[in-house]
């Protein structure tokens, strides 16, 4: 009986749990002009800052934790101040415990899942517009990506434009098994617990 029950008791405890190791994302950026980056729990909200930068010739480089258990979101706020505006950037997860919109740990400015809008976070976001790979002009090459060949994103195709606009980036980052919610674990307990009795009654009838 001890046995049975000191199960029950691991089990409630250990549903859910946070993992010992966070996983960490890791953004390699550059912006025309400014940028904030910021990882948060809501798609309607900012987040916690993580970095931020004002010089497109400069890779930015960050690193931050995810919380645990739930969709996190990626924020990049690009302010540009004149001529031509766009985002670079890679993203990398650290371990398996959450994939991006893509299925993968590995996130490009380019993909399918990163999108804009020019109103803020929280409503629906627009499909980003490619200006051409790493090496596109005006920007030249970017260092710091290796073999990742992310493109310039913005708005609009705006490389011959004088483009001011504040454009706001999200990306979903996805828990791929999702945890149980409070209410579904108390109810397994529940049910192990009655198991317990039925089988600890089982017992007395047979003795």
């Amino acid at each position: 009986m001890k046995k049975y029950l000191l199960a029950v008791l691991f089990l409630m405890a250990n549903i859910g749990s946070t993992p010992a190791n966070a996983t960490t994302i890791s953004s390699t950026l550059n912006a025309d002009n400014i940028f904030q980056l910021y990882v948060s729990t809501s798609n309607n909200t900012l987040g916690t800052l993580v970095g931020s930068g004002d010089t497109w010739g400069n890779t930015y480089n960050f690193t931050s934790q995810l919380t645990a258990g739930v969709t996190n979101f990626l924020h990049i706020v690009v302010n540009n101040v004149g001529g031509p505006g766009g985002l670079l950037g890679a993203f990398t997860l650290s371990d398996t415990s959450f994939v991006f919109a893509n299925g993968t740990q590995t996130l490009l400015t380019g993909d399918a899942g990163i999108t804009q809008n020019l109103s803020g976070f929280g409503s629906a976001g627009n499909a980003t517009v490619s200006e051409g790979a790493n090496g596109v002009g005006p920007w030249g090459t970017r260092s710091g990506y290796d073999q990742l060949v992310p493109q310039w994103i913005w708005n609009y195709y705006s490389n011959n434009g004088d483009d001011r606009n504040t454009v706001y980036f999200s990306a979903s980052i996805l828990v791929p098994n999702a945890v149980p919610e409070p209410g579904s674990i108390a109810l397994l307990g529940l049910g192990l617990l009655a198991l317990v009795a039925w089988r600890k009654r089982k017992e007395q009838m047979s003795a």
